[in-house]
């Protein structure tokens, strides 16, 4: 679905964002981009949607050259939420934000309510149409957003940090969310995050450090590289790093390893 080939990107001469990252995300997966801040995995996912422009490389989407001249056809197919959903808030109540791109595309009013009704219940805000969204929580605010982008019906999904500003409740309900997204309607995910918890639960992991890609694969393939993570200023969660000692150790039952994991990969 996404293919980037020897990306880079400068903000300045001497600030160099991004240098020859070259990956791939197939249809219908949920990726994690994980790093520490100032890895460059926030200015990878505005590069994919076109709010910057490579200092060279190229990015595909769908077979499709991100260009100048296929811009307006790429952004219909991939949309972004930010880390702070505050900052994408136009409408004075929910609805009027959920009816902010479907307004601009000049979408007849009919089925426009029916999208508005229809997202809002997916996302488990169908209550809250009539209030304004700086009142509600953070997990309200990030499900508003994430309501707002599956309105325009994109196939490609970018959550940049979503679960950062979320307490544990907020973040089991995203989580649940956005598998239901990947699984359920087909979306491709694309999670940037540098919560090491949170993307163990997606299907592939690509680790980005000072600009560069420096390991990527399944969440239990990069998990065992401890060492390489802890470089890149990402720590294990305990249970995980259980997992990598007690593979040392021979004589520990493998069952405990994978029952170990299993929990992980359940929360």
């Amino acid at each position: 679905m996404i293919k980037v080939s020897d990306l880079s990107f400068s903000y300045n001469a001497n600030d160099e964002a991004l240098r020859n990252v070259s990956l791939e995300i197939p249809k219908g997966s949920w990726v994690s981009i994980l790093g520490h801040n100032g890895s460059g995995k926030s200015t990878l996912s505005k590069l994919m949607v076109g709010l910057l422009s490579p200092s060279s490389g190229e990015i595909y989407i769908d077979d499709m050259l991100l260009n100048d001249e296929n811009l307006s056809k790429i952004r219909k197919m991939i949309g972004i939420v930010f880390q702070n959903p505050d900052n994408q808030f136009v409408g004075v109540t929910v609805r009027h934000d959920i009816a902010f791109g479907l307004e601009n595309q000049n979408i007849p009013h009919g089925e426009m309510v029916k999208k508005i009704d229809h997202y809002a219940k997916l996302v488990g805000m169908e209550d809250y149409l009539s209030k304004e969204p700086h009142h509600l929580s953070g997990g309200q605010k990030q499900r508003v957003a994430i309501a707002g982008a599956l309105a325009m019906e994109q196939d490609i999904l970018i959550l940049d940090e979503a679960t950062s500003m979320l307490d544990p409740e907020g973040t089991r309900d995203i989580v649940a969310l956005i598998k239901r997204l990947n699984k359920d309607l087909k979306k491709t995910i694309i999670t940037i995050t540098h919560d090491l918890s949170f993307a163990a639960q997606s299907d592939h992991l690509i680790v980005l450090k000072d600009g560069e890609l420096i390991l990527e694969g399944t969440p239990k393939e990069v998990f065992t590289q401890e060492e390489l993570l802890k470089s890149s200023h990402l720590e294990l969660p305990f249970e995980l790093s259980l997992y990598n000692e007690a593979l040392k150790d021979e004589k520990m039952s493998k069952k405990v390893l994978e029952a170990l994991w299993a929990f992980n990969s359940k929360m």
